[in-house]
């Protein structure tokens, strides 16, 4: 998958693998505005350059089977990629195409919801296709396909 370097202009190589215990180190905390260690009993996966492996971003996923579906319970991108003034673009959309990926391998059918805050409702819904469901924002089918089509294209 690749990332935007805003700086340059050129994108980058990323992957996304699980995070490891080992990796909550203080440098990367500092870099992060949630407690990461407060999720350790979810799946936590990182999205990391290829060439460094530096950690662009974070998120937690519940697998809610019963629910036939995936819960987003945490995503952050490191504060150096927020805002207008951003170095890496695309790191939360290669992410929640990622959960949706999963979910669709564990035959959820692209089936992945998220709790917002209140001022980031209306950017989930027009940047990544979520509908409100409850409480929750939610995303399926082709929907789901799309983003892992736009986000993760090249895997």
């Amino acid at each position: 998958m690749q990332i935007f370097h805003t700086l340059s202009g050129e994108f980058k190589e990323a992957e996304i693998g699980v995070l490891r215990a080992g990796e909550l180190t203080k440098s990367l905390v500092k870099r992060f505005g949630f407690d990461w260690k407060a999720e350790v009993q979810y799946d936590i996966y990182k999205i990391f350059l290829k060439e460094s492996g530096l950690i662009l971003g974070l998120m937690s996923l519940n697998i809610v089977k019963p629910e036939l579906r995936i819960e987003i319970r945490l995503l952050e991108s490191a504060s150096e990629n927020i805002g207008k003034d951003k170095i890496y673009d695309r790191v939360a959309g290669c992410l929640i195409a990622y959960a949706c990926k999963l979910s669709f391998r564990f035959g959820f059918g692209g089936f992945v919801s998220l709790v917002p805050k209140t001022e980031l409702i209306f950017y989930y819904q027009q940047a990544y296709h979520f509908s409100p469901m409850g409480r929750h924002l939610a995303i399926e089918g082709n929907e789901a396909f799309e983003l892992i089509e736009k986000y993760l294209e090249n895997e």
